[in-house]
């Protein structure tokens, strides 16, 4: 199956030197495990996390197994449900995922970050140059693994990004042969995901909410009113022209962490810390980026909730205030939310 991807924002895959000096496979393929862990946990299945510890395939106890499905037996021999397609220790990946015919570019020519710095703040946020353009997924291998990677795409290019970097708004993409993947994606079977009783602590779709704002601006250049992106105008009008795209992300970011009273131990887990305590952060908001068919700007993202209701409960305040997104942008939209609390909730978005 391929997939033909036209990125709505810059792509960030890593690289030699810390460019990304080409899409590079491994990049897509990481951020794709992350989301298929958080997804199989929202299905109620198990989904270790390869940065701590790693599934390792036990040949003897898979044909030892009696278990009735091939899915339990490769539980059996060691394998949680994320591992049996991804791949482990002694299993190999059940799909394989090849960039073809990669039409893609930095979006300016030199490394050096493009720095938003809204008012009061003494750094502010560093963009990198990502890449901006058009590519093809080659899918290849066991056709149930190619379905779910089919649904786990169409999922991502409505909800969440491919590739590094999407705290800085990184990775929006859309599906060019949209009608093609969803006839893939529809064979999806995900009935073989096992059911666990045990909690965890890693990202787990019943835990995340997932947010789109639409706008229509009033005047062409509504961009130059978005704090921070002023000082680097003559840096952010060729994005505008070239790609339609504006970098809205750290003047929300800036909104949403300073325009609200955290306690030190929340704004970390919530926005990040660096180091020598390094937390990824927990929200993740596109660039605003123009849909040429309607004319109309969007903005899309997710947060994970932390575990801790009070904290969650503001966090899905804070992000819902629509008065905050139309006064930080300076336009008037509308913010639509999603929040899948039950398995049943995380079927329907997939």
């Amino acid at each position: 199956m391929d997939v033909q991807i036209t990125t709505l924002t810059p792509f960030w895959t890593g690289g030699v030197e810390g460019t990304t000096d080409r899409l590079h496979e491994s990049g897509l393929i990481g951020s794709m495990r992350w989301w298929y862990e958080a997804i199989v946990r929202g299905l109620g299945g198990e989904a270790c996390d390869p940065s701590q510890s790693k599934c390792t395939f036990d040949a003897e106890k898979y044909q030892k197994s009696s278990a009735s499905t091939p899915s339990q037996r490769l539980r059996d021999a060691g394998l949680c449900d994320a591992c049996q397609v991804f791949g482990a220790t002694g299993w190999r990946r059940r799909f394989r995922l090849t960039i073809i015919n990669d039409q893609t570019q930095p979006i300016w020519k030199d490394a050096q970050p493009l720095n938003i710095r809204p008012p009061d703040r003494k750094r502010g946020w560093f963009l990198p140059p990502g890449r901006m353009g058009t590519f093809t997924l080659r899918l290849t291998g066991d056709p149930e693994a190619v379905q779910r990677i089919a649904a786990l795409l169409l999922f991502l290019e409505q909800w969440g990004s491919l590739g590094a970097k999407p705290q800085l708004g990184y990775g929006a993409f859309r599906i060019d042969n949209r009608e093609d993947v969803l006839a893939v994606a529809k064979q999806a079977n995900w009935n073989t995901i096992s059911v666990s009783q045990s909690a965890s602590a890693d990202p787990d779709l019943r835990q995340f909410l997932f947010f789109r704002f639409d706008f229509t601006p009033g005047q062409p250049g509504w961009w130059t009113n978005v704090p921070g992106i002023s000082r680097v105008s003559i840096q952010v009008q060729p994005l505008v022209q070239r790609y339609n795209i504006v970098p809205v992300t750290p003047a929300l970011k800036n909104a949403w962490r300073f325009g609200q009273k955290w306690n030190r131990a929340d704004e970390q887990t919530i926005f990040g810390a660096a180091l020598p305590n390094r937390q990824r952060g927990r929200i993740g908001a596109t660039w605003a980026y123009l849909d040429p068919g309607n004319n109309r700007w969007h903005v899309h993202g997710w947060a994970w909730l932390p575990a801790q209701s009070q904290t969650a409960d503001m966090l899905t305040q804070t992000l819902g205030n629509a008065t905050t997104w139309n006064q930080t942008l300076n336009v008037q939209g509308t913010l639509t939310q999603q929040r899948p609390r039950t398995t049943q909730d995380v079927r329907q978005l997939l």
